[in-house]
């Protein structure tokens, strides 16, 4: 099938932009990796799959953009797209991402707190009063009271 320079060129550019994205992907996975170290085992299964996923949305994004036609420009432009993103986008969006997700977590960790802290407070609050009623009718009775976990 003979493919005018236009639509290689379509197909090219296309590549590029999958590699970027394939790129984007990778460093999203990194992120979330490095927040919490798995264990030798864990890294290489989720490795496994992250380019497994990687593989088939790249085989799904050159279905729909050029019909899987495999050229030699085709790889060129995966890699020079990872190759562009790599070298130029990575470390900002690296960067922005940690901020993010770091912010997120401060976040939901603070939201959580306001959520629990009255409880914590309600829990202290019972437990004094039931504290105070216990010595209150031990003074008063003179005799210690039974708790439930003595009977």
């Amino acid at each position: 099938m003979v493919l005018d320079i236009n639509t290689q060129f379509v197909y090219f550019f296309s590549n590029v932009l999958c590699g970027i994205f394939v790129g984007l992907l990778f460093d999203i996975y990194r992120v979330i990796r490095g927040f919490k170290t798995p264990n030798k085992i864990l890294t290489a299964i989720s490795d496994i799959l992250f380019w497994i996923f990687a593989s088939l949305l790249t085989f799904t994004f050159m279905l729909i953009t050029n019909n899987a036609n495999l050229r030699y420009y085709t790889f060129l432009g995966l890699f020079l797209g990872l190759y562009f993103y790599f070298l130029f986008i990575s470390r900002v969006f690296i960067g922005s991402l940690r901020y993010i997700v770091y912010f997120i977590i401060k976040t939901v960790r603070l939201f959580f707190r306001f959520i629990i802290t009255p409880f914590v407070l309600l829990r202290r609050l019972i437990f004094n009063i039931s504290f105070l009623i216990r010595r209150t009718g031990r003074l008063i009775l003179g005799k210690k009271i039974i708790k439930k976990q003595e009977i």
